[in-house]
């Protein structure tokens, strides 16, 4: 054996007869191969030896240009495998690399147990513990070089940066009349980096998925209270109260021009009242918000960027920041402060943990995972898409969230 290196230095060689051979036995990334058996015949001649790390390279020089057979040992079959002929070329040196799938497995024999059997258990084992978050990112690879077979040279390496940064927030959110600012989506990557194994977005799966969400319900990243200048067919096609009191919806909802253009400044904040008491209310099969006060629906309306909304979550919010954060708020007597940060971002992130949506959002980002996540945050957009929605229909609130999600993903890969 000698080096394949040395093989290719020699740069002349005897045009009229056959060139140098060297079969290389490596492995996928074209690394040498240790151990393996081999036997190589040609011009009635026959080799058999066994390669290390060290000498891999088997170089022979032929005396015709008849093809050389060459064979490697098969633990499984128990006998050689025969690989594809070579064959030598006129005045030309020629390097063949085998890549092969095989390794070498150490063994060793371990003494029988002293010991008879273990008598059957009565009771079963104990439930393991939750698994961890993974500990190495979700669908990030570096670009790779390949070999002549399209097989990856180098051990896939998956670097992630640790915390997420504005520019990807940024092309998530852009700017749109003026929001969110750098300094909001700053704050915003704060929140986040402060803890991202502990709020369960520590991969770029995760991360899409949370961040697309959010970009369908707050579009601008603020957390804003929810706005509920509703025109007539959006109060008939977006609620069940209005779907049952049709003619309410002529008289509370927003009549709008021909071509769907704005008739003046939209619905007062009385009005828009009207609507989040009707809607947020346990009448007619509603659901059950907790509201029960007299102007609970308007008070306790959407805020933050998940748009928490009902008495009943502001005061979940409010037990769950405690333990997660450490602080004491009290949000249903304040329920304001949902649309101020860090409270903003920080609802979602109760939301995100206290539903576990995190294990959906593992799944990947393919439409079915998406549709998954959807389902926990909103069943109700899902169960009117599947049930004949306007599947076409780019404004579809499913096919937005695919779409959010998915811009999210390659944001963050």
């Amino acid at each position: 054996m000698s080096n394949w290196r040395d093989f290719l230095d020699e740069l002349f060689a005897d045009k009229s007869k056959p060139g140098k051979v060297m079969i290389c036995f490596v492995n996928r990334y074209l690394e040498g191969l240790d151990g393996i058996k081999y036997k190589i015949r040609h011009d009635g001649v026959e080799r058999i030896g066994t390669t290390t790390t060290d000498n891999f390279g088997i170089e022979l020089t032929p005396r015709s240009l008849k093809p050389i057979q060459t064979y490697v040992w098969s633990r499984k079959a128990g006998a050689f495998k025969k690989l594809d002929d070579v064959v030598p070329e006129l005045g030309k040196k020629k390097l063949v690399r085998k890549v092969l799938k095989t390794f070498k497995v150490p063994a060793k024999t371990e003494p029988l147990p002293s010991s008879s059997a273990k008598p059957r258990p009565t009771q079963p084992a104990v439930a393991p513990a939750a698994a961890p978050s993974p500990t190495t990112p979700q669908g990030v690879q570096p670009t790779q070089q390949k070999n002549e077979s399209d097989q990856p040279q180098v051990s896939v390496d998956r670097p992630v940066p640790g915390q997420i940064t504005v520019t990807q927030l940024r092309k998530i959110f852009p700017l749109v009349n003026g929001r969110p600012t750098d300094g909001h989506l700053q704050a915003v990557a704060d929140e986040i980096n402060a803890n991202s194994q502990k709020f369960k977005l520590d991969t770029p799966f995760r991360l899409a998925h949370f961040f697309g969400q959010i970009k369908q319900e707050s579009p601008d990243l603020t957390g804003s209270a929810e706005c509920l200048n509703y025109s007539v067919n959006a109060l008939l096609g977006k609620f069940g109260y209005y779907k049952k009191h049709r003619d309410e919806a002529q008289i509370d909802g927003r009549h709008d021009l021909q071509g769907g253009r704005v008739r003046g400044r939209g619905l007062t904040q009385q009005q828009q009242e009207i609507i989040a008491n009707k809607i947020y209310m346990p009448l007619d099969g509603n659901r059950d918000l907790g509201n029960r006060e007299a102007g609970d629906g308007w008070k306790y309306r959407g805020r933050g960027v998940h748009q928490t909304t009902g008495v009943l979550n502001y005061r979940s919010f409010s037990e769950g920041h405690e333990q997660v954060w450490g602080e004491s708020v009290d949000f249903v007597r304040s329920p304001e402060l949902l649309s101020v940060m860090p409270y903003s971002i920080r609802s979602a992130v109760f939301y995100w943990l206290q539903n576990e949506v995190w294990r959906r959002a593992d799944g990947g980002v393919d439409d079915g995972s998406i549709d998954a996540v959807t389902k926990i945050i909103n069943a109700g957009e899902l169960k009117a898409f599947k049930t004949g929605g306007s599947r076409d229909d780019p404004s579809n609130p499913v096919i937005r969230r695919r779409r959010f999600v998915k811009a999210a993903y390659a944001a963050f890969s």
